[in-house]
């Protein structure tokens, strides 16, 4: 049965149905499920971490990473990966908490923060980037 209400705040990998409107589970890994999950189960991938596997009829709600995406991620090799996103940008994102000016080019901008979950997908298509695109 599907919650009223969306589980979780936000969500970087939620697995939806095609029909209107969606099913959604949100499949991020957590060293702790949010106090509004109901079915917090073990990882399949890694079981010192959790997954709520509570379902929501509607939109997953907002991405939880401070970046959509990043071409210059910087992460650990932890499970799950810590990492910062060094993309030198116009205006930071909306779920940054810290942007701060580029050292080296002032007039754009890089998100300071700090994000452990899921390594990020890249902005620029692989094929632009495989050929010294960015």
């Amino acid at each position: 049965m599907a919650a009223p209400k969306r589980p979780w705040k936000c969500c970087d990998r939620a697995r939806c149905t095609r029909s209107i409107p969606p099913i959604c589970t949100c499949m991020d890994e957590a060293f702790e499920c949010a106090s509004t999950c109901k079915a917090c189960v073990p990882s399949t991938r890694n079981p010192s971490l959790q997954v709520c596997q509570d379902q929501f009829v509607g939109d997953p709600g907002p991405i939880c990473r401070p970046w959509e995406c990043c071409d210059s991620a910087a992460c650990t090799k932890t499970d799950p990966p810590t990492c910062r996103c060094g993309d030198e940008v116009e205006q930071c994102a909306p779920t940054c908490k810290t942007c701060e000016p580029s050292t080296s080019d002032p007039s754009l901008n890089v998100c300071k923060d700090a994000y452990t979950g899921a390594i990020p997908p890249t902005c620029t298509p692989p094929e632009a980037l495989a050929a010294g695109g960015n």
